[in-house]
């Protein structure tokens, strides 16, 4: 069955362009030219990926974007911006209310294809059964163990905790807040200092170069991301 991605655009000359281009390249595509009724069908028929623009006739992209995250539904589903909103503090504030990407207009067709195979093949990895396995990094969500080349990783089950809830999102960004929210239910003796303790005792177990990492980034002035290289 093909993916299906959702383009939420209201630039109806734009949608063909996109719908023409995706369907051609294997995708099954749902358009909206307006934020009603979008969340509602993308929830229900399972997109696996969503285009959305910002400005939108009834609303705002960010706004949207920050109901799908809150939706255990949609929370996990990648969203790439695209739009004419080219400022820093836009794209830095897209991607820290949790987009997975932020394309500015114009745009190259063939770079946007390529972002969404990327984004899509991330989400698969996230999603293919209980074990994350990629660069000689292995990771058994099941067995709560991880192994690099084969060795196994002694990790604390703190560390696998942080570990595996970030490689189950990956390429997805999360605060320091956001982590102790989810890992530790918001328990308030864990502090953003020991989130950054927990990463650092990571990386040194699974990078080749703990100074320079591959898998576990930090998203500056906001928090860490973990990343399948390529």
């Amino acid at each position: 069955m093909p993916e299906t991605i959702a383009v939420v655009e209201d630039d109806r000359d734009l949608c063909t362009l996109l719908e023409y281009n995706l369907v051609k390249n294997g995708y099954r595509v749902m358009t909206f030219h307006r934020l009603g009724g979008a969340a509602r069908a993308i929830r229900e028929q399972r997109a696996d990926l969503v285009l959305l623009d910002v400005m939108l006739p009834d609303g705002d992209g960010f706004d949207f974007c920050r109901r799908l995250r809150e939706d255990s539904t949609t929370a996990a589903v990648p969203v790439l911006f695209l739009t004419a909103r080219s400022q820093e503090i836009d794209r830095v504030l897209g991607l820290e209310i949790g987009g997975d990407d932020y394309i500015t207009k114009p745009f190259s067709p063939r770079e946007l294809l390529a972002r969404i195979r990327a984004h899509l093949r991330r989400a698969r990895a996230a999603g293919a059964g209980r074990t994350l396995s990629a660069r000689g990094l292995e990771i058994d969500f099941h067995a709560r163990q991880a192994s690099r080349d084969g060795n196994p990783l002694p990790l604390t089950a703190t560390e696998f905790a942080v570990l595996g809830f970030l490689a189950e999102n990956p390429g997805k960004a999360f605060s320091r807040q956001q982590l102790i929210g989810k890992i530790w239910n918001g328990r308030s003796h864990i502090s953003l200092r020991n989130i950054d303790v927990h990463i650092r005792r990571l990386r040194e177990q699974i990078e080749e170069d703990p100074k320079r990492p591959q898998w576990l980034h930090t998203v500056r002035g906001f928090g860490y991301r973990f990343d399948i290289p390529a």
